[in-house]
């Protein structure tokens, strides 16, 4: 039988999962994956299995968008039920320590009265024990700081239920990925490998580099009887692949969608801004997709924890082309993980941890992390950093989901790193309230009304233009609106003209523009040569 040479089609989908849900930073840093499947997934599927008549027309209910219901139809009923048993079967000691962890969080709220704590630590449930330190913060609160590393040494660590599905994409839906497990279905072919596993590079290869088919089946550990599945993801005739050609001479920067954006320096640095790839899979909205990438990636910077920035599933697409990766250091709290121990653990061999006003540099690129206030729910949340990209005379900065609360540090700024170029600001000034991402790490839950007041915001026009004129922007672009159609699965985001964040995204452009500021909204793709 022949062996022909075959390449990954590019609509082909590698969607990485951690026990059946959509991976994301907080299911692989073993705490929040702990309260995660304590308090998120299970509560969801229970709910699904009592009543899956209210979970489907809350989800076809547009204002519901993004809660919590999960999108299967009532014939899953069986399926969820199973997922359910086998959570409880197989990850008691994972379930048992969120629970355990939650306990404890309340017992020291409770109990601690301001005099020495140390008393309480025989008081703590014993899976616990030796994984936390109790403190006070400076106003006299108590605190619990959970010493991580140790986690991800512990038998909490849980690479064996980090698999994959590959499938063809059918345009960019997807259901939402907080809120619905990944069940088998017969066009998806199931990988049984940890996100560490060379496989991951040899998919991501395999999208451009023929190889055997047989080299294909074997890779994948592929069954005779999944020959025919395993077919489908590939094909022996690739669409011809046009290689990317950086702007040697000058600086260009291409957007990818939301805030993924490739910077390169006129010697041909290259860095790449919260990388987030869309496949190919709809002509009607033109994208740039991994073959627009240099085939090396000299550094990926990470702005913040959030899984609209810090995607999992592009990353391991990128894995075999990254230098470095750059990302904010952690606070060490327990909803502050660390990503650099995070992406340690899934197969990053160089990633470098900078604290604000830290850099690095290589050749004509310089990045600085600079502070980023707001967007999290007043959590001390220390792993962001807005990326100053110094690209030879060329000065960008990339403000992510920057919320302007103090706009005294970009007058503080502007004298430390000068005027800046290029202005890349998201404005995404109605968030969703901060326990939608936070909600299963609180000790208890927060009261409505002030769950609703701190929502995960940045900065609206009237705060975004006081970022441009400290900064002295001479070109603004609104950014990291998660629009694009292949975000919607990650992020629910309303993309009705008339919400508030795209109002104030456009009246922040008319006001630049009225300035004599160049100004614009990027969607789908664009590039410029400065």
């Amino acid at each position: 039988m022949s062996d022909p040479l075959v390449t990954l089609r590019p609509d082909v989908v590698v969607e990485p999962l951690v026990a059946r849900w959509y991976a994301w930073s907080h299911l692989i840093s073993p705490g929040t994956a702990a309260l995660n499947t304590a308090f998120r997934h299970l509560s969801l599927l229970e709910s699904f299995v009592a009543s899956p008549e209210v979970h489907a027309v809350a989800c076809q209910t547009p204002s519901l968008r993004g809660g919590p219901f999960v999108d299967l139809p009532k014939t899953a009923i069986d399926a969820v039920q199973k997922l359910i048993d086998d959570t409880k079967a197989d990850q008691s000691h994972l379930i048992k320590f969120g629970e355990d962890l939650r306990e404890a969080y309340r017992f020291i709220l409770k109990n601690s009265d301001g005099f020495s704590i140390e008393k309480h630590y025989s008081n703590l449930p014993e899976s616990v024990k030796g994984y936390v330190e109790l403190i006070y913060t400076l106003g006299g609160f108590p605190d619990i700081r959970v010493i991580e590393p140790l986690l991800y040494r512990s038998d909490l660590k849980r690479d064996a239920f980090q698999t994959a599905m590959l499938y063809r994409a059918k345009g960019d839906d997807r259901s939402f990925a907080f809120s619905t497990p990944r069940m088998p279905r017969s066009d998806a072919f199931e990988l049984h490998q940890p996100f560490a596993s060379e496989v991951y590079d040899f998919l991501a290869r395999l999208r451009f580099a023929p190889q055997p088919f047989s080299a294909v089946m074997a890779a994948l550990g592929a069954l005779p009887q999944d020959e025919n599945l395993v077919r489908d993801l590939v094909t022996e005739s690739p669409a011809a692949i046009a290689n990317h050609q950086p702007a040697i001479g000058q600086t260009r920067w291409r957007y990818f969608g939301h805030a993924c954006v490739l910077v390169e320096a006129a010697d041909g640095k290259n860095v790449l801004v919260d990388p987030l790839i869309a496949y190919e899979t709809d002509p009607t909205l033109e994208r740039f997709i991994l073959s627009d990438l240099p085939e090396r990636i000299d550094y990926v910077v990470l702005t913040h924890n959030h899984a609209d920035h810090v995607l999992i599933e592009t990353l391991l697409a990128l894995r075999y082309r990254i230098d470095t990766i750059v990302v904010p250091a952690a606070g060490g709290g327990l909803a502050d993980p660390s990503l650099k121990l995070m992406l340690e653990s899934i197969g990053f061999k160089k990633v470098v941890e900078l604290g604000t006003m830290d850099h690095v540099e290589n050749g004509m690129l310089r990045l600085t992390a600079l502070p980023f206030l707001g967007e999290h729910g007043d959590l001390d949340i220390r792993s962001k950093a807005a990326w100053h990209v110094q690209a030879g005379n060329d000065s960008l900065l990339f403000a992510a989901d920057s919320n302007n609360l103090e706009p005294k540090l970009y007058d503080m700024l502007r004298t430390m790193i000068g005027p800046i170029d290029t202005l890349f600001l998201g404005m995404e000034c109605q968030g969703a309230p901060f326990s939608w991402t936070y909600g299963p790490i609180l000790p208890v839950a927060v009261d409505r009304k002030k769950d609703q007041s701190r929502r995960l915001n940045g900065s609206d026009c009237e705060r975004g233009m006081k970022v441009v004129k400290s900064l002295g922007c001479k070109t603004v672009y609104i950014y990291a609106m998660g629009a694009e159609p292949w975000l919607q699965f990650i992020t629910s985001i309303d993309t009705d003209p008339n919400t508030p964040p795209a109002v104030n995204a456009r009246q922040l452009i008319e006001l630049c523009t009225a300035q004599g500021i160049t100004a614009g909204l990027l969607y789908g793709s664009a590039e410029a040569i400065l």
